[in-house]
């Protein structure tokens, strides 16, 4: 269940050209929270910053994170697209924000023990909602496909090989590994899969990137989950303001803050 909090803002820096790491205290969310679900937050009162923002949580420091002091912490990776992120930056040591969460429905996890292979691929800033995840998978068999324009918008790379997977880079304009989209590497890669049983995939980017990887993963070999990136407005699935269509006669129409943001991929009409 979701709730609202005041949250203590404990580090806020840039990480890499135009993205930021926020860590913020909110104990009462991060007991609740599992990967895959998001938060939304409000850094201001004024007229122009009155709508949450939604975002995805890198990671949480919890009783299942040993950190001592760092315990009940909420770790966010953002992108300074407009007023309400550049707002974001300017936020300092023993600030507070307005935080609403968890919300939305996470990702399913293989049964464990599994020896099935485990794909994550990310796109740009997609790649935040899928470290939780890593964590908590502690799989040894675990593929990580990391995407952007430019090396500039490559994310985590380092995080993720501290967990043991193994990472796979590429950018549009070859200036980091494989030249191409991240679904054309994971593409040119994907025989690696092939023949080993079950393969679960997730993934995290725009519209586009799992429009392309819906086409990739059609054998029933892959059990593919992603994470829909969106404009949202409440949060609650009230407004109506984020559904998606799906191939359920029943439910042609999900929300995404509330139904997902984590969906079967097969589900989704990609238009």
């Amino acid at each position: 269940m979701a709730i609202e909090t005041e949250a203590i803002v404990v580090s806020n820096r840039k990480i890499q050209s135009v993205y930021f790491r926020l860590e913020i205290r909110c104990p009462p969310i991060v007991q609740r929270i599992e990967p895959g679900q998001f938060v939304m937050l409000r850094v201001a009162q004024t007229s122009s910053f009155l709508l949450r923002r939604p975002f995805s949580v890198y990671r949480t420091l919890s009783a299942r994170h040993p950190g001592g002091s760092r315990k009940g912490r909420l770790v966010l990776i953002y992108k300074k697209v407009g007023k309400g992120t550049e707002k974001m930056t300017a936020l300092k040591e023993g600030e507070t924000v307005d935080v609403i969460g968890p919300l939305g429905n996470g990702f399913l996890l293989p049964p464990l023990p599994s020896s099935a292979n485990i794909v994550l691929i990310g796109g740009g800033v997609g790649i935040v909602s899928l470290y939780s995840l890593a964590e908590t998978l502690k799989a040894g068999n675990l593929s990580v496909f990391v995407g952007g324009k430019t090396k500039q918008d490559v994310l985590c790379v380092k995080d993720f090989r501290k967990l043991k997977a193994t990472v796979f880079t590429a950018t549009e304009d070859g200036s980091l590994g494989f030249k191409g989209t991240v679904i054309d590497l994971f593409r040119s890669e994907k025989r690696k899969f092939k023949g080993n049983g079950v393969c679960h995939v997730y993934a995290c980017g725009p519209m586009a990137m799992l429009k392309e990887l819906s086409k990739t993963v059609r054998s029933k070999r892959f059990i593919s989950q992603a994470s829909l990136e969106t404009r949202m407005a409440c949060g609650f699935g009230a407004c109506y303001g984020c559904v998606v269509k799906t191939r359920d006669p029943e439910t042609p129409y999900l929300r995404v803050c509330k139904e997902g943001p984590v969906f079967d991929l097969r589900k989704i009409v990609w238009e």
